[in-house]
């Protein structure tokens, strides 16, 4: 029992813990950590071909190169580690296992076909090119049309028609609902495909506990227990064997949360050789090997009445899965995050799909903030405003006809997916106040579209998907992916905190939110709390860190482990107050009375009598030690949901886009601290406006990866990126400890279709269809002209 008069720390704007040490340049990165004298350094050697036969590897000239220790092809890595293998526990699935190390052929450029191993980073970084390859060029499938067709090329001969996973889904009587609509609306959306680019590339260094018998492995990852069971698994060695410890991670957005095969490769060579083992990454190695994701083609039609109310809608999507499925999450992450996202906060109750996951010869695809959320929602968001052009309704008023009202939530979409609670057109009609959305359309009536710049408006309601628990993990078949968090609360003799969890953070502020939570839970002051998290030999295990499940997932453990652990330091106080337990509340690390005379006991002092430090034994029938771990499984999903707003200006004889207002409104549940929150949706959103005006992996016809460089592969910058007007709405999860949903997608699932749907309206006045991203200048033009000279 918290006292009333507790100084509670939840919603308020603490400022980031993090931060004093990160701005001095005192965070250990995974290539700050001081490596062994006897360290080993790793260079994988990649194909440069798309798809090809290995037809010989001749190592000789590396390895008579001097500093060169050994060279590993597929043939001898595979004497000491399985195969990454992704099970997917659904109908519709093949998965095909992925070697290490390219075995007889490579199926994307950048695929390693060795690996050197020498005395320094240098040395190996030379021999790489003295690994002489004999390839036998084959055809191969590079885009998502062309693995559609018959007569393509297979990327696996156990996959037939390329096809990796589908999924269909429809409600009861869909085709007669669909058939009695009054008009159809159909479009094709086109999403390029990106690539998370986090700021530190990936590495690890493995390093032999002799005396323990055990490995010691640090990775940049967001997840440090799946890593280290993965690694168990596949090098066959004891799981309490092996631990991973993640250091500061500089960026993950997901493309950290992959286990990948330079891991296992970096762990099999440090017990072969029984040497630690270093590998880093440089920048082109990160945009071919790291995931890659979206490339989706999305087809939606709309059977809707005269007032634009929707009464059936059907999907046809398609995503690239790329060479492999990737492990945990596989390739129908995408697939069916699209295909059942995609209704968002919309009261449609007849719907019907068929989602495919088809594999090529890229680079694998994974989990990218957002994951299929931004494609489906630019694709939802897309078709009302052309529901509204072929009604002629403003395209704000088709989504408030369609949007779920207040009074039906708690609200079971037409999937069977419960939003408990939500602020659907609350957020839209407060963000169109702010983005003085009418002022905007009569100025852009009265401007016509005939001057040098067109004014567009675009518009994206949506719902964020976030905190899935275990069910909702096993409603995908994703068996390898836990679903529940854990916390370890101390209070050591001292009288402050330890607060361990099983999260990893990679920027999100942790130690300063999860000291919030667990201060306002426990009745402590938020300085006597230290979090810990990262270290698996310290760390309970969990599901870690993606999918915006921290606060959901990681907080709802911290708060039950509080409450655990509250409830015994009453009861200690209240025997050495001598008083009923509930005399008895916490505030400010102290248990006191509840009449509010202040008389009460430390935290210290409880914690002297729990420690058996004191003169005073403990209670009958208590235990020593003040320690509680609880887990904490959340619902199958928790929903939060916003509107972005963007107003831009296209040059129409350039094709060039300008940002000129942005309006965001925002529903997280409770919000926790209102500056993480509000960095959280800067930086999201600031991914996704790069995403939909510039950003894209481009590969020719042969698979050749043409932009692997941050001179080519174009990233928004400061000047690319508008002051946010950003507002909050409050609605707290009713089926969520803590009243909290997920916060770190939303800024990227909603810009881009809010960006997209501007720049269309802009150019929907003179005639151009704009259905896919990125919306590059040249695309924009060649569309305009085509508007031209139709008209």
């Amino acid at each position: 029992m918290i006292a009333p008069g507790h100084k509670g720390n939840i919603g308020r704007p603490v400022r980031r813990r993090e931060d004093s040490y990160l701005l001095r340049g005192e965070g250990r990165f995974l290539d700050d950590i001081a490596e062994p004298k006897d360290t080993l350094f790793l260079g994988f050697v990649m194909s440069p071909h798309a798809r090809a036969e290995i037809r010989g590897i001749d190592a000789s000239e590396a390895l008579a190169l001097d500093g060169v220790v050994a060279v590993y092809t597929a043939e001898q890595m595979s004497r000491l580690t399985k195969p990454v293998h992704t099970v997917i526990d659904f109908p519709g699935y093949r998965g095909t296992p992925r070697p290490i190390l390219a075995d007889k052929v490579v199926r994307f450029v950048g695929e390693h076909v060795a690996v050197v191993v020498a005395e320094d980073a240098y040395a190996a970084q030379d021999a790489i090119d003295l690994v002489a390859v004999d390839y036998d060029l084959l055809d191969a499938t590079v885009t998502l049309e062309q693995a559609d067709q018959p007569a393509a090329p297979l990327v696996h001969d156990e996959v037939p028609g390329n096809v990796m996973f589908e999924s269909t889904f429809a409600t009861d009587s869909f085709e007669e609902t669909f058939q009695a609509g009054e008009l159809v609306v159909r479009e094709r959306f086109r999403k390029g495909r990106v690539a998370g680019v986090p700021l530190e590339p990936r590495g690890c260094l493995a390093i032999l506990d002799h005396v323990a018998d055990s490995l010691v492995f640090y990775t940049s990852t967001q997840i440090p227990h799946l890593v280290r069971t993965a690694l168990a698994d596949l090098l066959g060695l004891p799981e309490p064997k092996v631990r991973v410890v993640t250091p500061e991670v500089g960026g993950g957005f997901g493309t950290k949360a992959q286990f990948y095969t330079e891991e296992v490769a970096t762990a099999a060579i440090a017990l072969d050789l029984r040497r630690p083992v270093k590998w880093v990454q440089d920048r082109r190695e990160e945009l071919l090997t790291s995931i890659h994701a979206r490339d989706h083609i999305i087809e939606l039609e709309a059977a809707i009445d005269a007032t634009g109310r929707i009464k059936a809608l059907r999907a046809e999507i398609v995503t690239n899965a790329g060479a492999y499925s990737t492990y945990p999450f596989g390739c129908s992450l995408e697939t069916t995050g699209a295909a059942r996202m995609l209704v968002g906060p919309y009261d449609i109750r007849h719907y019907a799909y068929r989602a495919r996951s088809v594999t090529t010869n890229t680079c694998p695809s994974g989990a990218y903030r957002g994951v299929g959320q931004p494609s489906g929602f630019m694709a939802m968001e897309g078709l009302m405003d052309r529901i509204g052009r072929k009604l002629g309704i403003d395209p704000a008023e088709v989504r408030l006809r369609n949007v779920v009202k207040a009074h039906q939530l708690p609200y079971t979409n037409v999937l069977g997916v419960r939003y408990d609670t939500g602020s659907y057109e609350e957020c839209l009609r407060r963000a169109m106040v702010l983005a003085d959305y009418e002022g905007f359309r009569a100025r852009q009536a009265a401007a016509g579209d005939s001057g040098e710049i067109l004014r567009g408006i675009g518009i994206c309601n949506f719902t964020e998907v976030s905190g899935a628990g275990s069910a909702g993990w096993r409603v995908r078949g994703l068996t390898k992916v836990p679903g529940f968090d854990s916390a370890v609360v101390r209070i050591e003799p001292s009288g402050q905190i330890t607060l361990q969890v099983s999260q990893a953070a990679a920027g999100q502020g942790h130690l300063t939110t999860f000291a919030q939570v667990l201060s306002d839970y426990i009745g402590a002051r938020a300085e006597d709390v230290f979090v810990a998290e990262g270290d698996t030999a310290s760390a309970p295990y969990g599901t870690n860190t993606f999918a915006s499940r921290s606060a959901v997932a990681g907080g709802g453990a911290v708060i039950k482990a509080a409450e655990t652990l509250g409830r015994k330091i009453r009861r200690i106080a209240a025997y050495l107050l001598e008083v009923e337990l509930d005399q008895v509340e916490l505030r400010d690390s102290r248990a006191i009375l509840v009449d509010g005379s202040d008389r009460g006991v430390s935290f210290r002092e409880v914690a002297e009598v729990a420690y058996s430090m004191s003169g005073t034994p403990l209670p009958q029938g208590e235990s020593y030690g003040l320690e509680a771990l609880e887990i904490y499984d959340p619902p199958l999903a928790t929903w939060a949901n916003a509107v972005h707003i963007a107003a831009v200006a296209v040059d129409r004889r350039t094709g060039a886009v300008t940002i000129e207002d942005y309006v965001i409104v925002h529903d997280c549940g409770r919000v926790i601290n209102p500056m993480i929150v509000a960095g959280q949706i800067h930086g999201g959103t600031a991914q996704g406006i790069g995403e939909a005006l510039m950003e894209e992996i481009v590969y020719d016809p042969e698979g050749q990866l043409l932009n692997a460089n941050l001179l080519d592969y174009l990233m928004p910058t400061a000047q690319d990126i508008p002051d946010y007007k950003l507002d909050h709405i409050e609605s707290p999860s009713t089926d969520a400890l803590g009243g909290f949903k997920g916060v770190g997608e939303g800024g990227v699932i909603g810009a881009v279709p809010a960006v997209t749907n501007a720049v269309a309206d802009a150019l929907a006045r003179v005639g151009a269809n704009i259905n896919r991203t990125p919306l590059r200048p040249s695309y924009l033009l060649r569309e305009i002209d085509r508007a031209a000279a139709r008209s």
